[in-house]
C-alpha cells in the first residue's frame, strides 16, 4: 500500500488536505467520490525513512506520544457528519480510521472499534481511554446513547470542543506576549550585571569612600552570578519542584489558584475564562439530558482553577438537599449577580440550558474584551517595573561618580 495526499472539496463547498493509503491514485479517487467529496489533487507522498525504527529508539519514544485536543476535536466532528449522513457507527469508525494519520490516534480508533463490534456501548467504549476523553465527553455520549439522540449530542460535543479550544488559545495568547516581555526584561538585566557592571567594578574599588547602597546591591548580584552561578541553578531547581509537589496537594493548589484569582488583570481574566468554561459545560450538558447534579460533579472534576471547583462541588450538595441552582449560585461571590439571575430565569421559564449558554456567551465575549485590552490595563504595571530596575542600575552606576565629583570639589 502507498500513502496519498490529496485534496478535495466537500458536499458543503469546503476544500481540505488529507492523507490516505492506497494501491493507486485511481482507488484514491474512486473512495474520495463515494464519500461524496471532489478530488482537486491526488499525489503520492514521499516516505522518509523512520531514524528513531532503524535506531531503536521508537520503543522509547512511544510513551510521549499523546493524542492531542485538535485530533480528538476532528474526530468528534468527523464522527458528526458521518452520522449525520446516516452511516453506522461501526462504519464511520472504520471511516475515521483511514482518515487519521498519526500513529496514536488510530490505535485508539481500532481499539474503540474493537469494542464496539464486540458489543460494547460507544460510551464505554471510550471510558477506557480517560486521558483522552474527558468524563464529560463520555456522560454526553452515554446521555446520547440512551435518548437516541446520538447525532445531536455528538454535534454538541463537536461544538463544545472547538469552543474549548478556542479558550484556551486565547487564554495562552493573553499570557504570551506579558510572559515574553518580563522574559526579556530579565534576560536584559541579567546581561548588565554580568557584562556592563564587571568595567565599572575597577573603578569603584578605587574609591576611599563607602559605596552607596544600589551600588553594593548590583555588585553583589554580579558576585553571586560570577561566582555562585551554580547554587543559583541548584535553587531554582529546588524552587521549581517544591512548586510542583505543593500544587499536587488538593491545599496548595487551592491556595495557589486562589492567589491567581487575586491577580491583578490576569485573575479577572482567569475567572472570566473559568466561567464561560462553567457555564458551557453545564449547558451542554442538561441539553444532551444530564442530570444538574451529573453535571456539576463531571464539571467540578475538569474545572482548571481548585477554587471553582470547590464552589461547585458546594453548589452541588446544595442542589442535591433540595436548593435551587441559582440560589446556591448566589452563596459564592466567583459567580456575578447577573448570572445567577439569568440562572433563576431559567428555572422558572423551564429554558435553564439556553439562559446557561447565554451566560457562557457573555462571559466568552466579556474575555475577549479582556484579552483585547490586556496591554493597556498592564502599561501601568510593566512600566513600573521597568522604572524600577532602569533606577536601580542609573543609580548603582551614577551614585559612586557624584561621590567622586564631590570629592574632587
Amino acid at each position: 500500500m502507498t500513502k496519498f495526499k490529496y485534496k478535495a472539496v466537500n458536499e458543503k463547498g469546503a476544500p481540505f488536505e488529507d492523507e490516505i493509503e492506497a494501491s493507486s491514485a485511481e482507488e484514491v479517487y474512486a473512495s474520495l467520490t463515494a464519500k461524496g467529496f471532489t478530488p482537486v489533487n491526488i499525489s503520492e507522498k514521499l516516505n522518509w525513512p523512520d531514524f528513531t525504527k532503524t535506531l531503536g529508539l521508537h520503543q522509547y519514544l512511544k510513551p510521549f506520544s499523546r493524542v492531542g485536543q485538535r485530533e480528538i476535536m476532528l474526530f468528534f466532528r468527523q464522527l458528526s457528519a458521518l452520522f449525520s449522513a446516516g452511516v453506522s457507527l461501526f462504519e464511520s469508525l472504520t471511516a475515521l480510521e483511514e482518515q487519521f494519520n498519526k500513529e496514536k490516534i488510530k490505535e485508539v480508533i481500532i481499539k474503540i472499534r474493537t469494542d464496539v463490534a464486540g458489543g460494547a456501548t460507544f460510551s464505554g467504549a471510550l471510558a477506557k481511554f480517560p486521558n483522552i476523553f474527558s468524563n464529560l465527553t463520555v456522560a454526553m455520549v452515554a446521555a446520547g446513547e440512551r435518548a437516541g439522540a446520538m447525532d445531536e449530542v455528538l454535534k454538541k460535543i463537536a461544538a463544545f470542543l472547538e469552543k474549548e479550544a478556542k479558550l484556551k488559545m486565547k487564554l495562552h495568547g493573553a499570557f504570551r506576549y506579558p510572559a515574553v516581555l518580563l522574559g526579556v526584561l530579565c534576560l536584559a538585566g541579567i546581561f548588565a550585571i554580568t557584562a556592563i557592571i564587571p568595567k565599572f567594578k575597577a573603578v569603584f574599588s578605587a574609591f576611599k569612600t563607602e559605596l552607596p547602597l544600589p551600588t553594593r546591591f548590583l555588585l553583589g548580584i554580579n558576585l553571586a552570578f560570577t561566582n555562585y552561578w551554580w547554587l543559583i541553578v541548584i535553587i531554582c531547581i529546588v524552587i521549581y519542584f517544591a512548586y510542583r509537589f505543593y500544587h499536587s496537594t488538593s491545599a496548595g493548589r487551592y491556595n495557589i489558584d486562589q492567589l491567581f484569582l487575586k491577580m491583578p488583570v490576569f485573575g479577572l481574566l482567569i475567572t472570566k475564562v473559568s466561567l464561560a468554561r462553567f457555564f458551557t459545560m453545564l449547558s451542554a450538558m442538561i441539553s444532551s439530558g444530564i442530570s444538574i447534579v451529573s453535571g456539576l460533579e463531571i464539571t467540578a472534576n475538569t474545572a482548571d482553577n481548585a477554587v471553582i471547583a470547590d464552589a461547585i462541588i458546594k453548589i452541588r450538595e446544595k442542589v442535591i438537599s433540595g436548593v435551587s441552582l441559582s440560589d446556591s449560585m448566589r452563596e459564592f461571590p466567583v459567580f456575578p449577580i447577573s448570572a445567577v439571575h439569568m440562572a433563576a430565569i431559567g428555572e422558572k421559564s423551564g429554558t435553564l440550558e439556553n439562559m446557561l449558554a447565554k451566560s457562557a456567551e457573555y462571559f466568552d465575549e466579556e474575555a475577549d474584551y479582556t484579552i483585547a485590552n490586556l496591554m493597556i490595563l498592564l502599561e501601568p504595571i510593566l512600566i513600573f517595573i521597568m522604572g524600577i530596575g532602569v533606577l536601580i542600575f542609573a543609580l548603582g552606576i551614577f551614585l559612586p561618580m557624584w561621590n567622586l565629583m564631590s570629592l574632587f570639589k
